[in-house]
């Protein structure tokens, strides 16, 4: 914590000024990914990266992944082979030294309590996908807090139809024990992240937005290794959540 809390603080901050510089917020992308290497050095976790087929870092992508803990973020710095910037909720602009450097990056917000403002960051992603940038969001919306895969909202696949962008399925696993949920520790560990074939939405409309959801969420639950969550109410019979669920040794 120690280490994460001091490297933070200093690339951040060099983000920030970087800004100043370059404000294609390219940099600050460099910053992330080592920013990430740093800390997970640091914590002592091994990275595993699989790669179904060689990606064309020419072409604008959309990523699309399962979102367990902050550990994903680190991940993916990591395991994306070119630049990208996240779709993050708006919340996390306002932290201090993270947010001003997710800000100096150029990364996109989305306010999901506002349906207005919320369309237009799906506009400015668009824009930003026609101009060359890949990005990348979780369509869950937030972190599972139960282990399970939760449902899909629609908005990524919207933007990725309407941006004629391929969607890059991605499945992490590992990352729900590295940062347990109710704890900011990092603990040592091994995290794997496996990124899918590209999955073309040439020629799609708005009408096949559900099919392409339930493409993406299939291979993303196969990939991750996370079941559905079971549609049944609390209560004595409800199943018990799966084995990437639990926490190991952390007394949760």
């Amino acid at each position: 914590m120690l280490a994460f809390v001091a490297i933070t603080l200093v690339l951040a901050s060099a983000a920030v000024v970087s800004a100043i510089v370059d404000r294609s917020g390219d940099t600050v992308l460099g910053l992330a990914r080592f920013w990430s290497r740093a800390i997970m050095l640091a914590a002592g976790v091994k990275l595993t990266i699989q790669t179904d087929r060689p990606l064309d870092a020419g072409q604008p992508h959309v990523f699309m992944a399962n979102h367990l803990s902050a550990a994903d973020i680190f991940s993916l710095f990591i395991a994306v082979p070119f630049p990208v910037r996240m779709i993050a909720k708006k919340s996390l602009g306002r932290i201090p030294f993270f947010g001003w450097a997710m800000h100096a990056g150029r990364f996109i917000f989305i306010d999901r309590q506002n349906p207005i403002a919320a369309r237009r960051s799906i506009e400015e992603a668009a824009r930003r996908i026609h101009n060359g940038h890949s990005v990348l969001l979780f369509p869950e919306g937030t972190r599972s807090r139960d282990g399970y895969l939760g449902p899909f909202k629609k908005g990524g696949f919207h933007l990725a139809i309407a941006s004629g962008a391929d969607i890059i399925p991605v499945g992490i696993r590992g990352t729900r024990e590295v940062m347990r949920p109710r704890s900011l520790l990092i603990y040592p560990g091994s995290i794997t992240v496996h990124i899918g074939a590209p999955i073309s939405t040439t020629g799609m409309a708005h009408d096949d937005r559900d099919a392409l959801l339930e493409q993406v969420r299939a291979l993303i639950r196969d990939m991750s290794g996370q079941a559905d969550r079971p549609a049944v109410a609390d209560g004595p019979d409800r199943p018990a959540p799966p084995a990437s669920a639990v926490n190991r040794g952390s007394g949760q």
